[in-house]
């Protein structure tokens, strides 16, 4: 780089005219004296004093007294006015690209975009807020980027699936490793898209690794992530074994399907139990948050008789999955995502206290 262009740099950097030339010109001087280097940089004799003080305050200079006023350059090392400078401008430029990339993406319902990394990136931001639950369809590398995120959300009181996927002849971790960190856990056998959708509304979707173009999804609306909400237990839940699940043994503990609160509950109703549950979701009437909490009276689904003698399947549930609680106001029916007959759409069914026949 040339004398001309590095001072012109410097001027860029925040540095004055005179401040660059004398600077500059300390490099190659080495130490000295404030006069000599007025004559050498061109810098008015008047003006080098408050330049010199002001280079050293700036951290680009030191200064002592030897009969005269004598100055030098810092070590390039310590120079840290242009490494923070440096470290901004990268910021900035790492932010520009990332806004270039995921132009308006939450102003709208559905967003496409071009880049995997942008998918991966808002899928992060979306686990660290979310309140309630978090699905996640990864491969073994993904989890591991996402552990650390996964589990400050469980810490946050977030229940989270996932479902992994490691090629033949990786190891996954022993099932004690998932706990603190996912609250179910399943194995998938061969690969599937990424997807992770959080609290029932915001979904990250890429078919990376399922096509020759890349390209992801993104959603924030709750009708349309209810499309990817059955894909995940359709495709990557309901029909792969679990390798991790807290336990369930001792009350309190939360449901957020409403299909697993029906295979469970089910049979203790039938045998008689008392069961005190708090549900937690939206009136279907209004759409407006709501909080009920009772004992659960029966369950109803496709094809229900009643007796408790076979578990449902997820198809008899896909039509129906009702729990009827009876509350202080009344009667109430629970349905799942998107109910649309029930008088409650359950985010969250915690079954507090179990009171056995």
């Amino acid at each position: 780089m040339e004398r001309d262009e590095l001072t012109a740099t410097l001027e860029e950097a925040g540095l004055s005219p005179y401040q660059a030339e004398a600077y500059v010109t300390l490099l190659s001087a080495g130490s000295v004296s404030a006069g000599d280097l007025a004559e050498m940089s061109g810098v008015p004799r008047p003006r080098i004093y408050d330049v010199l003080r002001d280079l050293e305050a700036a951290g680009y200079v030191t200064t002592y007294e030897q009969d005269r006023l004598y100055a030098q350059a810092v070590d390039p090392a310590d120079l840290e006015p242009l490494r923070e400078r440096l470290t901004r401008l990268e910021s900035a430029l790492d932010e520009i690209e990332e806004r270039y990339r995921t132009p308006a993406t939450r102003e709208s319902d559905l967003t496409l975009v071009t880049q995997f990394d942008t998918v991966f990136r808002q899928a992060r931001r979306d686990v660290e807020v979310a309140e309630r639950h978090v699905q996640a369809v990864l491969s073994l590398d993904q989890y591991h980027v996402l552990e650390e995120t996964l589990a400050e959300a469980y810490e946050r009181g977030v229940y989270v699936q996932v479902s992994l996927y490691a090629p033949d002849g990786d190891t996954l971790p022993d099932a004690e490793a998932f706990e603190g960190v996912c609250t179910e856990v399943r194995r998938l056998s061969f690969p599937k898209p990424f997807l992770i959708l959080t609290d029932r509304q915001r979904v990250s979707f890429s078919p990376k690794g399922r096509s020759m173009d890349e390209y992801g999804v993104l959603v924030d609306d709750r009708a349309t992530a209810f499309v990817f909400h059955w894909f995940f237990l359709t495709s990557c839940w309901e029909v792969y074994d679990p390798i991790h699940a807290d336990p369930r043994g001792t009350p309190p503990f939360a449901f957020v399907e409403i299909t697993d609160a029906v295979r469970y509950l089910e049979d203790l109703v039938h045998d008689g139990a008392t069961v005190h549950v708090r549900v937690e979701g939206y009136s279907v009437r209004t759409g407006r948050h709501r909080t009920v909490s009772g004992t659960v009276a029966d369950v109803d689904y496709v094809g229900h008789e009643g007796d408790g003698v076979d578990a449902p399947s997820l198809v008899q549930l896909a039509a129906q999955a009702t729990l009827v609680v009876e509350t202080e106001d009344g009667t109430l029916t629970v349905g799942g995502e998107n109910a649309l007959a029930e008088d409650v759409s359950a985010d969250r069914i915690v079954v507090e206290r179990i009171d056995r026949a």
